[in-house]
């Protein structure tokens, strides 16, 4: 491959990283995780089933 799209390539892979760091950051501090409804009924059923076979 051309030198030149190489350079490119890592020059864009670079900014999307600095991008996705901005937007993980909220007034220079880490955003804190928050679940997904999903991912919060999933445990629940998991507590429920436990619950059941117990």
């Amino acid at each position: 491959m051309n030198n030149l799209i190489l350079i490119r390539e890592k020059i864009k892979r670079a900014e999307r990283l600095n991008k996705a760091q901005l937007l993980a950051t909220k007034n220079g501090e880490i955003t804190p995780y928050n679940p997904s409804v999903f991912e919060l009924r999933q445990k629940q059923a998991r507590k429920d089933m436990e619950v059941i076979n117990s």
